[in-house]
């Protein structure tokens, strides 16, 4: 519109050429500073979002810490059990489980199950139906709201954390691959691991056919 109309007037001798690149000059440095508000406006918008999730993650309540008297695995099978020291034989109890990760809104209503030694369960159900959340109160990292878990009739809060989540393998549906080789990434829960146990664990885990195409 500047050029347009200043071409007009150029034309009529109202203005002269140098007038109207003098104008179009300052335009722009009119234009400059506005956008660097309006930038300056997006990261501050950024900044209170992280913000916001920074004090949410600072207001969250500590796990709570274990007992002085907790269970310990007892790895040797052939030991006898105490009242500190279990060797695990594998069964698991959900009795009348409830949880909510808000209050008032449980995920999980009045849930029990029984699973015993080398038994296998598929627990099925469309998304948010509480399926992960059951595995991550197994493992601990929340504690049932009402009822209770247990391991060969030990409920699990008795356990250590560490010792307690020894006990299970979780594998969760995002893929997760850390930088190096497939064999690091393989030996990553068992950092001590020789190239054969490393192998082994591929061809379990019927990958192995695949590694060896890349």
């Amino acid at each position: 519109a500047v050029c347009i109309v200043g071409a007009l007037f150029a034309t009529k001798g109202t203005i002269s050429v140098g007038d109207i690149q003098a104008f179009l000059q300052y335009v722009r440095s009119l234009h400059h500073p506005v956008s660097q508000i309006s930038n300056i406006s997006n990261v501050l918008q950024q900044t209170a979002a992280a913000a916001e999730r920074v004090f949410e993650l600072l207001l969250q309540e500590e796990e709570v810490a274990d007992r002085p008297d907790a269970i310990t695995i007892n790895r040797d099978s052939s030991a006898a059990d105490t009242a500190l020291s279990k060797h695990i034989r594998g069964q698991v109890r959900f009795e009348n489980v409830d949880f909510g990760y808000t209050a008032g809104k449980n995920v999980i209503n009045n849930f029990s199950a029984c699973i015993n030694p080398g038994q296998k369960i598929a627990i099925v159900g469309p998304t948010g139906a509480g399926k992960t959340t059951i595995v991550k109160l197994l493992m601990r990292f929340y504690d049932v709201t009402q009822g209770s878990i247990s391991v060969d009739g030990n409920d699990i809060r008795l356990f250590k954390r560490n010792e307690l989540r020894s006990l299970f393998g979780m594998v969760l549906q995002e893929t997760w691959l850390f930088s190096g080789t497939i064999a690091d990434n393989i030996r990553y829960g068992k950092t001590d691991a020789t190239d054969e146990e490393v192998q082994r664990a591929a061809e379990f885990a019927r990958a192995d056919h695949f590694i060896r195409t890349l």
